[in-house]
């Protein structure tokens, strides 16, 4: 069974939870949901081992999807209709509906872990994005010591101002692309994920190299700033070094957040079969 690609969609707009944050793969066909309220969250998955089912949680008011032949439009009239919280899925082709509380409780917990790694994967995406910003600022101010300076030092100021923006950039689409690659549905895109990670990784470590040289040479130009500028220099050689240590959590939370996912799946078709030999579990 492949591994179920978890996304937190907002019905007023897109929210990534667990999940990335710049150029990404085709996604999968998604059924169709009409919003039920603007605070309605959608959690949609794809997973191709097995049918689809709809977890709608009324307290919360969120519903989560599994599966790629879900019927949207009858699980939003169902929410509209059926009081309390309820599952919907298929087997063998045919709907059903489980309205059974313990059950349910099972599912919602089964799934729990996978939204705590998800909040946790989107802290770290957005901690590299304030990490590139803050690189970018220190290219900034050392752009300003070199204004007004000779051309060399102006060129050179200019491109590590550059630098600085691409780095912000990189380390945005390093947190999406670590998310994909630990919410991959299949083998095939998760190891097109993981080129994605190392490419990225890779860049950045160049772009990082490069801001140095840049840093080195405009450091030598103003001789009578060099103190400040070698100050300057050393605080984004410093400012490099997290970037690495929290693409690494990335990675260790993605692996972690596909295990989870794995089991979460396996738990809910097993509750679902237990549903289905018990009788909780009604035609619809």
């Amino acid at each position: 069974m492949s591994t179920p690609h978890r996304l937190i969609l907002s019905l007023a707009g897109i929210l990534i939870s667990g999940s990335v944050l710049a150029v990404q793969p085709p996604e999968p066909p998604q059924p169709a949901v009409a919003p039920a309220a603007a605070s309605t969250r959608v959690n949609y998955s794809t997973n191709t081992g097995g049918e689809g089912y709809a977890l709608v949680d009324s307290g919360k008011d969120n519903i989560t999807m599994v599966g790629s032949n879900l019927d949207g439009e009858q699980v939003k009239r169902l929410k509209s209709s059926v009081k309390g919280s309820f599952l919907w899925f298929r087997d063998q082709g045919k709907a059903y509906l489980l309205q059974d509380p313990a059950l349910l409780a099972r599912i919602d917990a089964a799934w729990q872990p996978t939204q705590e790694l998800g909040k946790q994967m989107s802290s770290l995406g957005k901690q590299m994005g304030a990490q590139g910003k803050s690189m970018g600022a220190l290219g900034k101010q050392m752009s300003a010591q070199g204004r007004n300076q000779s051309a060399a030092a102006r060129t050179e100021s200019e491109q590590m101002n550059a630098l600085g923006r691409q780095q912000g950039e990189v380390g945005r689409q390093l947190g999406q692309a670590s998310r994909r690659q630990a919410l991959a549905s299949s083998d095939s895109e998760r190891a097109a994920a993981d080129r994605e990670v190392e490419k990225l990784q890779a860049k950045m470590e160049s772009l990082q190299d490069q801001m140095e040289q840049h840093g080195d040479r405009l450091a030598a130009i103003h001789d009578r700033d060099a103190a400040s500028m070698q100050a300057l220099s050393q605080q984004m050689k410093e400012n490099g070094k997290p970037m690495d240590a929290l693409g690494k959590q990335m990675q260790a939370l993605g692996k972690q957040q596909e295990q989870a996912s794995k089991a979460a799946d396996k738990a809910t078709r097993a509750i679902i079969e237990e549903a289905l030999r018990s009788g909780k579990a009604r035609p619809v």
